[in-house]
């Protein structure tokens, strides 16, 4: 059973998606293959190819986190122009190159389904193990299907019965994202130092077990403020603003913007 946790989403993330898949129209350009259907896979993987082509979504990425073992998060909402979440991410990626990324699917306030991609970045083998789950109205798994693929060699998805641990992964991937947007719980944020690294300045954020690290320009009064007593702001949490960048070298990085 997903938690009720998504409730507590920040207003821009309240759920509720405006479409049912049974309002979504069939398209031939659907090429997944899953092996035996269950009554009414058409319509999820139809709506799922709605949500994709989707141009006006709103992008709401979280800070780039590290946890102190060393693998990274981030996460991201996609929402309509009401609010409305319809997609959400959450990739971490661990020392050792594998990846994990979770990509969410809303409708009608639930989770509609998840799709659960692995690999390693660092394998020569391009392999990814790939997992689908559909959910019910009361978001209890109805069906689970997962294939791999190998070097791009594609096959049809098979049905499987529903893991555990998988589903276990699901629910703490969710809580996890729901956090990392509200930069509460596991992701609360305190400040922790500076550092330097590419000719910039990076101010920390963070508690015991995850961290954030932002680029700031020289003459932002709140930095400056924690510059002339760091001490004294270590134990307030704080809600930070920020913006993605990414320079012609390829390098990326997020840019403090505000902090409340």
């Amino acid at each position: 059973m997903i938690p009720k946790f998504l409730l507590l989403l920040l207003p821009l993330l309240l759920l509720s998606c405006q479409e049912s898949p049974k309002d979504a129209t069939t398209s031939t350009a659907t090429q997944l293959v899953f092996e035996p259907e269950f009554k009414g896979l058409s319509a999820f993987l139809n709506y799922q190819e709605k949500v994709n082509a989707r141009q006006d979504l709103k992008r709401m990425p979280s800070l780039f986190f590290t946890h102190k073992s060393g693998y990274t998060l981030k996460s991201e909402a996609l929402l309509d122009s009401n609010g409305e979440i319809l997609k959400a991410s959450l990739e971490q990626i661990d020392t050792l190159g594998h990846k994990i990324q979770y990509t969410f699917y809303f409708l009608k306030e639930v989770l509609s389904m998840v799709e659960v991609v692995k690999s390693n970045m660092r394998s020569s083998t391009l392999r990814n193990d790939i997992t689908f789950v559909f959910y019910n109205a009361n978001q209890s798994p109805i069906a689970s299907y997962a294939r791999e693929v190998i070097n791009g060699k594609q096959v049809p998805f098979r049905a499987i019965k529903s893991d555990k641990q998988t589903n276990n992964n699901i629910d703490n991937a969710l809580q996890m994202l729901s956090q990392m947007q509200n930069q509460e719980g596991a992701f609360t944020l305190r400040f922790q130092g500076f550092d330097e690294a590419f000719n910039k300045k990076f101010i920390q954020f963070g508690n015991d077990d995850y961290s954030t690290n932002l680029a700031y320009a020289p003459n932002d009064t709140a930095v400056l403020a924690i510059e002339k007593n760091p001490n004294a702001f270590k134990q307030q949490a704080y809600s930070i603003q920020f913006q993605d960048v990414q320079e012609a070298s390829g390098l990326q990085y997020q840019v403090l913007t505000a902090i409340q």
